[in-house]
């Protein structure tokens, strides 16, 4: 027990387990807790599993990888208390298929007499994953913005702020130069921040904004400083590690929050899908056919 987040988690469970927090004592890291006893045994357990063992005993799972593994073997086998990461992890999948294929033909059809378009279909191809990657984490992020605690949702405004300002800007910087590669990250990035950020007011609006201005400028700038230097090797790598980063973001709000409400689950595949394809689509077509810099890819 150090801060408000862990009270608040903590409370949480206790009122999954039909338990009432009597008190918190932030100086002994201690909470006291008052239950049926049939239900202690459930209480601890799950208490301990959050990372908040029993008094005297061992076993907080903070940081312990095997939760993570657990956390996502749940998901990967469709169990009920995620069953909005599972929905979401399906349509994710459903949509990089369908965004592959149509990008595909029109590749073939439509854009391959343009200038470069050879140059740039690996980059096109992270178009889509980072359409896809970021939609996965926005729609996840909604479906807690109502358990979202301050501290956490400073925390998910700045790095969604950050993470897609990063992406946006480095790919338009790589085909399109610094000051339009600059604009469109640091747009996405402050919209997508300040948006997920404002969950918890002002603070966790303003991180969001912050972090997309400044993610929007350095993502551009990096892709432009290694323009002769493995740009597009560097980019599949840059757009894994963002993917970590933003799965990870999603792992910590069921960590903190618990599983995400089903009652604020309002999508389905057809939103999943228009959202990325639109997005996809911008950024494709600001990159074809927007404005060049003097410095670009290839």
């Amino acid at each position: 027990m150090t801060c408000d987040s862990c009270t608040k988690l903590i409370k949480m469970v206790a009122e999954q387990n039909e338990a009432v927090v009597t008190a918190v004592d932030f100086e002994k890291h201690s909470v006291t807790v008052a239950c049926e006893p049939e239900k202690l045994d459930k209480l601890k357990q799950e208490l301990a599993e959050k990372g908040y063992p029993e008094k005297g005993k061992e076993g907080g799972t903070r940081g312990n990888p095997e939760r993570v593994k657990k956390y996502i073997s749940a998901i990967v086998a469709g169990e009920p208390h995620v069953a909005v990461e599972t929905n979401l992890l399906n349509y994710a999948v459903g949509s990089m298929a369908v965004l592959t294929v149509l990008g595909g033909i029109a590749y073939v059809t439509i854009l391959k007499d343009l200038a470069n378009v050879s140059a740039y279909a690996p980059l096109l191809l992270l178009t889509i994953i980072g359409a896809v990657v970021t939609v996965y984490s926005y729609y996840h992020m909604k479906c807690y913005r109502k358990a979202i605690s301050c501290m956490n949702g400073m925390m998910v405004g700045m790095t969604m702020g950050m993470i897609t300002g990063f992406m946006v800007g480095a790919l338009i910087g790589a085909t399109n130069g610094i000051f339009i590669g600059s604009t469109a990250g640091i747009i996405v990035g402050m919209a997508l921040g300040g948006n997920i950020g404002r969950c918890c007011g002002v603070m966790g609006a303003m991180e969001g904004i912050m972090a997309g201005l400044m993610a929007g400028i350095m993502g551009a700038m990096t892709s432009i400083m290694m323009l002769r230097d493995n740009l597009v090797l560097f980019l599949y790598i840059l757009f894994g590690v963002c993917a970590f980063l933003l799965t990870g973001l999603s792992y910590l709000m069921y960590r903190e929050s618990g599983a995400a409400p089903k009652v604020e689950f309002k999508y389905n595949f057809t939103d999943f899908l228009s959202t990325a394809a639109t997005f996809a689509i911008l950024i494709a077509a600001m990159m074809l056919y927007g404005p060049k810099g003097l410095l670009i890819y290839p």
